[in-house]
């Protein structure tokens, strides 16, 4: 995919204002565990805010990217997107050893094929390929929907995929070929964690204890320095500087939890002002949540 600077800055568009973008820190199923994340907590707390936030928008849709799809890197582009039937689909339970109740989750949503159509039209505009599939949302999308109290909505939820490779360059440029649905209803969230090493979370090898790691809060200000702090036009160029990172890889052993980030900034714009929503962390993950308009 070809980078772009194209730049779009927040506007009143012909459908109204111009929807905002997310980025969302997802979790485990065991979030919905009030027990484990109390609604008078920081996290739920959090979260809740930002599905009130979504929810006052009255969004014509959503679009979601998740650390938990990822496309076919051996296609050029890769991409899928869900929502090609009317129905949605069965959840994907895409966790294991959790206790049973957490796999009879519900989450009531509604899908739209036309607002899936015009996801793929756009990529296939871009000249990227993307196919069109029936598929469940996994747990990246709907476990933090519904405990953002998203569940039910009026708007449909449609899906992305990431690309199926580390280029943080070609999702910046993902994000902006979807920027023109937010001048036509559409709020886009991307979902991961802004530091996810679950290596360390479970205590493989020597790094097991309860401290918090030593790179979690170093690598979420360099993101802070990359989306607030960074001058619009080094904007673009800051997250991609977020591969040569020192504390990258021991943030993210591998990217797809920190690439919906990049999608949700190409989708913003370069000149988005952006308001960290959440700050909370768990030994060796950050739940940094941000809101860009």
């Amino acid at each position: 995919m070809s980078a772009s600077a194209t730049e779009t800055a927040p506007e009143k568009s012909g459908n109204g204002y111009r929807m905002p973008v997310y980025f969302v820190s997802h979790g485990g199923p065991n979030l919905l565990a009030d027990t484990e994340y109390p609604a008078d907590q920081p996290i739920a707390r959090g979260l809740r805010q930002i599905g009130d936030d979504i929810r006052a928008l009255h969004p014509r849709g959503m679009v979601v990217i998740s650390g938990h799809w990822e496309g076919n890197s051996g296609k050029r582009g890769g991409l899928q997107v869900n929502g090609l039937s009317a129905n949605p689909q069965p959840l994907i339970y895409d966790f294991y050893g959790f206790p049973p109740h957490m796999y009879r989750e519900t989450f009531e949503h509604k899908v739209d094929p036309k607002l899936t159509q015009q996801v793929a039209g756009l990529f296939a505009k871009a000249g990227v390929p993307i196919d069109t599939v029936d598929r469940g949302l996994d747990h990246g999308v709907w476990v933090v929907l519904k405990k953002a109290g998203l569940a039910g909505s009026a708007f449909p939820i449609v899906q992305l995929s990431l690309l199926g490779t580390e280029s943080m360059d070609d999702h910046l440029r993902m994000g902006e070929i979807l920027a023109p649905l937010r001048d036509q209803g559409v709020v886009i969230v991307g979902s991961g964690m802004a530091v996810h090493n679950l290596r360390d979370l479970f205590g493989s090898g020597p790094s097991s204890g309860g401290a918090i790691r030593a790179y979690v809060k170093p690598f979420d200000m360099e993101v802070d320095r990359a989306i607030i702090e960074s001058a619009p036009d080094a904007r673009r160029a800051a997250m991609v500087a977020l591969a040569s990172s020192d504390n990258l890889r021991k943030a993210h052993p591998t990217l797809e939890h920190l690439l919906p980030l990049h999608v949700a900034v190409g989708a913003a714009g370069y000149q988005a002002n952006t308001k960290k929503m959440l700050e909370a962390y768990q030994l060796s993950v950050s739940w940094s949540c941000y809101k860009m308009e």
